[in-house]
C-alpha cells in the first residue's frame, strides 16, 4: 500500500531530524577529543554514521556545522530556561534566577563552548559568537520574547523586547567569558535577575 504524501513527508522530516541529532552528538564527543581545528567532517560523519556528502548538502562546511551546532545549543538552553519559568509560576523572578543558573551550567559543561572559552576555537568559529552573533542573538531574543510575555503579562509591550535583548546578550556574554572561578552559576544568575525584574513579577 503506498503511503500518503503527509505520511512519507513526515518520515523524512523525523530522518532528518534523527541524522542531525546524531550529528550534533558525534562532533560534541570529537571536541571533548581534539580542539575544533583538528575536528573535520569526515571525522564527524564517520562517527555519526552518514556519508560525507550529507553533511556537505546538510551544512555546506565546518562553520556551517558549527553555526548548526551554536543554534541547536542556544534552543537547548533557551528550553531549560523556559521550562523553569514555567515550573514558578507567578513567580518570574524565581522561574529566570533558576533557569539562568541552570544554562550557566550547562553552558560551562559543553565542550564548543570551553573550546572557546579556553582560546582553542578557530576566528571563524569566534565569529559566530562575537562579531557574526547577529543572527544567534536575533533567534534566542524571540525564545525568550515567548515565554516572557505569558509570564510577564502585565509588563508593557515595548518592554518585553527590550528586556529580552539584554537577557540574550547578557547570556551569550557569559558563554563567552565565563563568571569568576569564585562566582556559582546561581549566584550569577540571581545578581542579574535581580537587576532586570523586580520583586514580584
Amino acid at each position: 500500500m503506498t503511503r500518503p504524501a503527509g505520511a512519507r513527508r513526515v518520515g523524512r522530516d523525523e530522518q532528518a531530524a534523527e541524522r542531525r541529532t546524531a550529528v550534533f552528538a558525534a562532533l560534541r564527543d570529537l571536541l571533548l577529543e581534539r580542539p575544533w581545528g583538528e575536528v573535520t567532517l569526515e571525522a564527524v560523519a564517520q562517527d555519526a554514521g552518514v556519508s560525507r556528502q550529507t553533511l556537505y548538502n546538510t551544512f555546506g562546511s565546518r562553520v556551517g556545522l558549527a553555526d548548526a551546532y551554536t543554534r541547536h545549543l542556544a534552543d537547548a538552553l533557551c528550553d531549560v530556561i523556559a521550562d523553569e519559568v514555567e515550573r514558578h509560576p507567578g513567580d518570574l523572578r524565581a522561574g529566570l534566577t533558576a533557569g539562568l543558573g541552570l544554562y550557566l551550567e550547562l553552558a560551562a559543561g559543553d565542550p564548543l563552548v570551553g573550546r572557546v572559552r579556553g582560546g582553542e576555537a578557530h576566528h571563524d568559529l569566534m565569529r559566530l559568537v562575537t562579531t557574526d552573533a547577529v543572527p544567534l542573538l536575533r533567534h534566542v531574543e524571540e525564545r525568550i520574547e515567548a515565554f516572557l510575555r505569558p509570564a510577564w503579562s502585565d509588563l508593557p509591550e515595548g518592554r518585553v523586547p527590550v528586556l529580552a535583548a539584554l537577557l540574550a546578550r547578557m547570556a551569550l556574554s557569559y558563554v563567552v567569558t565565563p563568571p569568576e572561578d569564585d562566582e556559582s552559576p546561581a549566584a550569577v544568575a540571581a545578581g542579574l535577575v535581580s537587576l532586570l525584574v523586580p520583586e514580584g513579577a
